[in-house]
C-alpha cells in the first residue's frame, strides 16, 4: 500500500541518516549480534549485518590481510547499504561486492565510539572442483541449552555456510530475538570467522519481512535461489507460509528448468510434506506443487524441518499406485531423498509416523552435515549434546569428524551418499559408519596395555586411529600426516581405558584399511 511503503522508507531513511550523524562522546559504542548472508553470487558477495546498539557513522573496513584492530591499515571502507528498526534492534547492513572467490576477508565494523573485535569470512568457491561443507538444520524455538550446543558445533566444524530452515523463536517477540542472535554468536569461530546462514521461514515468523529485516535475504516473499562452485549446486529455499502454487511454483519451474546444468540441486522449506510425528499434519498440496517439480527436474536431496524428529527417506517420487504409501514410492535409481525435520533446540516430538519409504527415524537434537562434490553428496547426522566436548576441525581438513563429535549410526548406516551417476572414476567414499564388510582382527593388549598394530599403505597418507566403544562412541583419535606408503607398525598405549570390548578403526586419508576387535581386560 503507497502509504505504509512510505512509511517503511522514512523510517529506513532516516535510520541511515542517523547513523551519519556524530553521538554524543559520553555513549559507549555497542556493536553487537552480528551475522552474515548472501543476496547473489556467494563467491564475490557477501552481506555483513549487525545490532547497531549505540554509536554513529558506522563502516566496514576490510582486507584480504590481516591487521587486527589496526583500523587505518585496512585497504576498504563501505558504509551501510541499508538499516531498519525491527525487533528491538537496529539491523545495519553492508553488501560487499566485487569480492574474490574462495577467499578470506578480514574487517572490522567501526563507529564514532570505536571498533567491533577483528572477524572475517570466506567466499563461496566458485570452482566446481571445491569440496562444500554445509550445515543444514531448524527449529530453534524453545530450548536455548540445546541451540546454544548446536551453535557451538557451528564454530568448531567450519563450514562453508549453514541452511537454516525456520522457525528461530518461538512467539517472535524483540527478546526472543535479541536472545536468538546472541546465542548465534557462538558460531563465530574462536579465530573469528562469520559462517554465513541461509534462511528460511517457518510458521513461528509472523510474515516473510522478518528475513527481510533481519537476514537481508534477497526476496520479499521469501523464496529465493543460491548457486555454489560454479555449476556444482544450487540451493532452493522455498517458503511453506505462502501459496506453494501460483507464483511460487512456477518460479521454481522455470529456475529448475534453467539450471540443468548444475551438478547437484538441493530444496529446503519448513513445513515437511510427510512428517514422521503423528502430531503434524501432511502437506500433499505440496506433491502436486513441489515434489513433481523435484522429480521432474532432478532436485537430488531435499531437507525438510518442523516436525521437530529425525528422519531420512530412501530415494522416493511422487506416485498414487499399488505399491506407492502416501503419495510417494521408492525410487533407488531416480528418486529424491528428504532429510529432516528439525532439532536445533526445540521442543521435541516422538517420531512416530515412519512410512514404507522411511530409511532412519528417531528423535533428538541433531542437524545434518552434508559434503558435497562433483562425485556424490555425503549426509551425516550429528548428535548436538555435548557440543563443549568436540574439539575443532583442522581448517585443512574440514572434512574430517574432529574429535569427541558424536554421529548418529543407525542400523541403515550413518552416511547418507547420493552418487552423480554422470562422474567418471569418483574418488573412494570417506566411512565414518563402523559397520563395514571386513571383518575386524581380534586383539589384546600385551601385559603393559599396548597393541602392536601391523599395516600396508599404498600411497602417502594422512592416517587415523579411531576407538569406539560398545555403543560407537569415539573414545580416542590419533592422526599422523604424511605417513609414507609401505609397511608400517605402530604401537598404541591402552592401559588407562577402562576393561571391555572397542573396535580400533584405521584409515588412511578418509578410507578405511583395517578393523581391530580389542578386548581390554
Amino acid at each position: 500500500m503507497p502509504g505504509l511503503l512510505s512509511i517503511r522508507v522514512t523510517i529506513t531513511f532516516l535510520l541511515l541518516m542517523l547513523f551519519t550523524l556524530s553521538w554524543p562522546a559520553e555513549l559507549v559504542a555497542k556493536i553487537d549480534r552480528v551475522r552474515a548472508s548472501w543476496r547473489s553470487d556467494p563467491s564475490t558477495t557477501m552481506v555483513i549485518g549487525w545490532d547497531q546498539v549505540s554509536g554513529g557513522k558506522p563502516a566496514i573496513f576490510y582486507d584480504l590481510v590481516d591487521h587486527g584492530d589496526n583500523r587505518a591499515a585496512y585497504a576498504y571502507r563501505q558504509p551501510p547499504s541499508w538499516a531498519n528498526r525491527s525487533h528491538g534492534m537496529n539491523n545495519v547492513f553492508v553488501r560487499l561486492e566485487g569480492l574474490r572467490p574462495n577467499t578470506v576477508y578480514y574487517f572490522l565494523i567501526t563507529d564514532t565510539e570505536g571498533s567491533s573485535r577483528r572477524y572475517s569470512f570466506k567466499t563461496a568457491p566458485d570452482n566446481p572442483r571445491e569440496r562444500l561443507s554445509i550445515i543444514a538444520g531448524s527449529d530453534s524455538r524453545n530450548n536455548r541449552a540445546a541451540r546454544r550446543d548446536a551453535n557451538r558445533l557451528v564454530s568448531k566444524l567450519r563450514p562453508h555456510f549453514v541452511m537454516f530452515g525456520g522457525d528461530m523463536t518461538d512467539t517472535g517477540s524483540d527478546q526472543e530475538w535479541r536472545e536468538w542472535f546472541d546465542d548465534w554468536q557462538l558460531t563465530i569461530g574462536s579465530d573469528g570467522r562469520v559462517f554465513p546462514i541461509v534462511v528460511a521461514r517457518g510458521n513461528h515468523e509472523a510474515d516473510n519481512e522478518v528475513l527481510v529485516n533481519l537476514f537481508d535475504v534477497p526476496s520479499k516473499e521469501g523464496y529465493y535461489a543460491l548457486s555454489f562452485g560454479g555449476n556444482l549446486l544450487r540451493v532452493y529455499t522455498l517458503n511453506t507460509q505462502y501459496p506453494g502454487g501460483g507464483d511460487q511454483r512456477d518460479w521454481l519451474g522455470r529456475d529448475l528448468q534453467a539450471h540443468q546444468h548444475m551438478t547437484w540441486r538441493i530444496a529446503q522449506y519448513h513445513q515437511a510434506i510427510e512428517p514422521h510425528t503423528a502430531r503434524k499434519p501432511s502437506r500433499k498440496e505440496l506433491i502436486q506443487q513441489w515434489a513433481v517439480l523435484f522429480h521432474r527436474f532432478k532436485v537430488q536431496l531435499v531437507i525438510e524441518s518442523d516436525a521437530h524428529v529425525v528422519k531420512t527417506t530412501w530415494p522416493i517420487r511422487p506416485d498414487t499406485g499399488p505399491e506407492s504409501a502416501a503419495g510417494f514410492v521408492r525410487d533407488d535409481s531416480d528418486g529424491t531423498v528428504y532429510m529432516g525435520e528439525g532439532g536445533w533446540g526445540a521442543p521435541l516430538r516422538k517420531a512416530d509416523d515412519p512410512k514404507p519409504w522411511t530409511r532412519s527415524y528417531a528423535s533428538f537434537n541433531q542437524f545434518r552435515w552434508l559434503f558435497v562434490d562433483p562425485y556424490r553428496i555425503e549426509a551425516r547426522t550429528v548428535k548436538t549434546q555435548g557440543a563443549e566436548q568436540v574439539a575443532e576441525v583442522n581448517p585443512n581438513n574440514p572434512f574430517t569428524p574432529p574429535r569427541g563429535l558424536t554421529i548418529w549410526q543407525p542400523p541403515e548406516g550413518a552416511v547418507v551418499t547420493i552418487h552423480n551417476p554422470q562422474a567418471v572414476a569418483p574418488p573412494p567414499v570417506a566411512v565414518d559408519d563402523p559397520i563395514v564388510p571386513t571383518a575386524p582382527v581380534p586383539i589384546r593388549p600385551d601385559r603393559n596395555g599396548k597393541i602392536k598394530l601391523d599395516y600396508t599403505l599404498s600411497e602417502l597418507s594422512h592416517l587415523q586411529f579411531i576407538l569406539l566403544n560398545k555403543a560407537n562412541r569415539e573414545m580416542a583419535r590419533l592422526e599422523y600426516d604424511n605417513q609414507a606408503p609401505g609397511p608400517h607398525s605402530k604401537s598404541i598405549d591402552l592401559s588407562k581405558a577402562p576393561g571391555g570390548q572397542y573396535m580400533l578403526i584405521v584409515k588412511a586419508n578418509q578410507r578405511l584399511i583395517k578393523r581391530y576387535a580389542v578386548t581390554i581386560p
